[in-house]
């Protein structure tokens, strides 16, 4: 399942303040960081790929049907995944290492933190230029895609981008782009919520405020829309929802 352990330690560490907790949990975090350069990194050029949908937690993803994705081997490593690096999963690994920094600093480690402060810095300038994708013909919007190892962007836009907006890797400017395609009714905002990909693709700072401003109106057409959203409605939630009619 995609890194996040490392973000839920900090989380609960952030609503505790509990250092033992922080102490016991950093070389597990540290441990499970490696794994996924040891295991997922087929071209060993410090960028991961996912094995399947299932491991990503998008098991249904647009990104991961035969027409997109194809497995590849690094026969000297014998590492195998799939043949293009994905958004969502740098991005995750990016987080881990700003939450090795954090949790570092906070044990007292300032060289560790140092580093780990440092590679999070090299990796995020690396994943705003890899995969930020600008839309054709327009300066001002575009997304963050997944990019083959032939450096083509997979041609899908899906939710794998909003984790360049979650682990906070764009850019003010690339935040404010990807904002505006989000805010387009022909590609994403839909009555109740976000697609998990863009109408387009035929499947189904002002900068910051900009996507404020988007966020709040998502959130109201969900609860204006969905069951079980305020209290004292008691339907229950539900994993998978229709983006026009909740």
């Amino acid at each position: 399942k995609p890194p996040l352990f490392g973000w839920a330690v900090w989380e609960v560490y952030r609503a505790t303040g509990d250092l033992d907790f922080l102490r016991e949990m950093y070389p597990a975090i540290e441990a499970f960081h490696g794994f996924w350069y040891a295991h997922r990194d087929v071209r060993g050029v410090g960028l991961c790929s996912w094995t399947e949908g299932m491991e990503s937690g998008m098991d249904d993803g647009v990104r991961f049907l035969p027409e997109f994705a194809h497995g590849v081997r690094n026969q000297s490593t014998q590492v195998n995944a799939l043949d293009f690096w994905s958004i969502d999963l740098n991005s995750y690994l990016y987080l881990d290492k700003r939450v090795l920094a954090l949790a570092a600093d906070k044990l007292g480690n300032s060289s560790a933190a140092a580093a780990w402060s440092a590679s999070a810095d090299a990796l995020r300038s690396r994943l705003q230029q890899v995969f930020y994708v600008a839309d054709s013909g327009s300066a001002d919007s575009g997304f963050f895609q997944d990019r083959y190892m032939n450096g083509t962007a997979v041609p899908v836009q899906g939710c794998e981008g909003y984790a360049a907006l979650f682990a906070e890797v764009a850019s003010a400017p690339q935040a404010a782009a990807m904002a505006r395609v989000l805010a387009d009714e022909r590609r994403f905002l839909a009555n109740f919520s976000l697609p998990t990909v863009s109408r387009a693709d035929g499947t189904t700072s002002p900068a910051l405020d900009h996507l404020s401003a988007l966020a709040a109106e998502i959130k109201r057409r969900m609860f204006a829309l969905g069951k079980g959203f305020r209290a004292p409605d008691p339907t229950p939630l539900n994993e998978h929802y229709e983006p026009e009619s909740g």
